[in-house]
């Protein structure tokens, strides 16, 4: 469950006042506190309302009304995001919250539910809505949730991830309509469901139009990469034609955990979002790992940048046709 703590304003941070040292060093602490119990989901400040404004609808018309907005209380000036196991553990870190402002002898915050996608009506448009930058939200839930890989482990402490993502799926969606979308999609999880069993992966998680899987074996992640492409290429009903971008790498969960859901999970979602469609990427030690059985061919490699990331890094394109 994620809950929204927001930190109502006050007349000073409407004057636009800066919070000072000692406020910080307390909402610091506090999130630190939140971050060390895996509830931490995101935090921000806003600037004063003089510098932002609405948008009024009325009808077919939109009108743009220039901040500042009275009354100062009734305004927001930052929240905190969590997500915790119940409303009693929320009202716990809630009623810990730091005071906003030490300088002021009063200050509220307002502590809101934030809905699930799984709450709303299950159709086309929450798929839809669920596609979009789905694997930057997996990587950062898997690091929240930190799932346990323990099955899913090489005796050297290592996990070999996988991520898929279909390309254009707006595109395609628009083109097919929701119905035959829903069908493609369908059809979609089952092959990569089907291929990830065979070759003894574990689903970690799934959103939208895309998974990720983990792997104790390189080998056996490259080997359903492989199989998940081959699948959707050979299907027989002559539907749609679904380009599939997968993307590789391995860490080591065991040995230090921050480093593994802190980047090495992000390393791998970055990596399928540079494939193309149709296309399986590996990352160099993924490479370094299989390459020598000689069971699988590679392109040559390529040095790339990738978002949010520091430096180059090395990427290899499995040969899977033919």
């Amino acid at each position: 469950m994620r809950f929204a703590i927001l930190v109502m304003s006050t007349e000073l941070t409407e004057a636009g006042r800066m919070p000072g040292e000692e406020t910080l060093e307390e909402v610091v602490r506090y999130h630190e506190e939140l971050a060390a119990a895996g509830a931490l989901s995101e935090a921000a400040g806003f600037h004063p309302t003089s510098e932002g404004w609405r948008i009024r609808f009325t009808g077919d018309e939109r009108t743009v009304l220039e901040g500042p907005f009275l009354p100062a209380s009734e305004q927001v000036s930052g929240y905190t995001v969590i997500e915790v196991a119940s409303r009693e553990e929320a009202m716990g870190w809630a009623l810990r919250f730091p005071k906003p402002y030490l300088e002021q002898e009063g200050g509220e915050i307002e502590i809101r539910q934030i809905h699930d996608l799984d709450e709303f009506v299950q159709g086309p448009a929450v798929a839809r809505f669920r596609a979009l930058g789905f694997l930057d939200r997996i990587a950062d839930e898997v690091g929240q949730t930190r799932p346990d890989l323990a099955a899913s482990t090489a005796p050297n402490g290592t996990v070999t991830i996988l991520f898929t993502d279909i390309e254009g799926s707006t595109q395609l969606t628009e083109r097919l309509g929701d119905r035959e979308w829903m069908l493609v999609l369908g059809e979609h999880n089952a092959i990569v469901r089907e291929q990830a069993a065979h070759h003894r992966g574990f689903e970690v998680k799934s959103q939208g139009d895309g998974f990720m899987l983990a792997f104790a074996s390189a080998s056996d992640a490259i080997r359903c990469a492989i199989d998940i492409q081959r699948a959707l290429a050979d299907r027989a009903d002559g539907s749609a034609e679904l380009r599939v971008r997968i993307g590789l790498h391995t860490g080591e969960p065991v040995r230090d955990a921050d480093d593994f859901y802190g980047k090495a999970v992000i390393l791998a979602a970055r990596i399928a979002g540079e494939a193309r469609g149709s296309e399986i990427l590996v990352s160099s030690l993924v490479r370094e790992l299989t390459e020598s059985a000689g069971e699988f061919r590679f392109e040559a490699a390529t040095d790339a940048e990738l978002k949010g990331l520091m430096g180059m890094y090395r990427l290899s394109a499995v040969r899977w046709q033919g």
